[in-house]
Formats: structure tokens, sequence, C-alpha cells
């Protein structure tokens, strides 16, 4: 499975995140390893979330 720019995988045991930022298109990547564990692709769900949650944290803070 070909990486793509902008692609996310996250440990689950550590919580590491690792954003894609060169393009492989190598048949077999094979597999980003963590923790002595495969990493786990973030959703496109996820990532929209987690870019929307810091802007609102922020929101709040300046009403304070």
């Amino acid at each position: 499975m070909a990486r793509k720019k902008g692609d996310q995988y996250k440990c689950d045991e550590c919580g590491l995140v690792v954003l894609i930022e060169t393009p492989c298109d190598c048949e077999d990547t094979g597999e980003l390893i963590c923790c002595e564990q495969p990493m786990k692709p973030v959703k496109a769900a996820s990532k929209k979330a987690a870019s929307k949650a810091p802007a609102k944290a922020s929101a709040k803070s300046k009403k304070k």
C-alpha cells in the first residue's frame, strides 16, 4: 500500500503520531513499527477533529 503525503500513523501503545511528508510509491512499503507494534493509520475524520480541537480550546481561553 503506497503512502501519500499527509497520511498519519499512530502508535496505540505510546501515542506517537507519524506524518508522511515524502510520498512513497513502492508496492511493498512494509510496516511502520513503534513500541514493537505496527502503527495504525489515522482516519481522515480523526485528523479533522484533531485540527479543530486546538482552535476551539484557544477560543475558550480568550473569553476568560
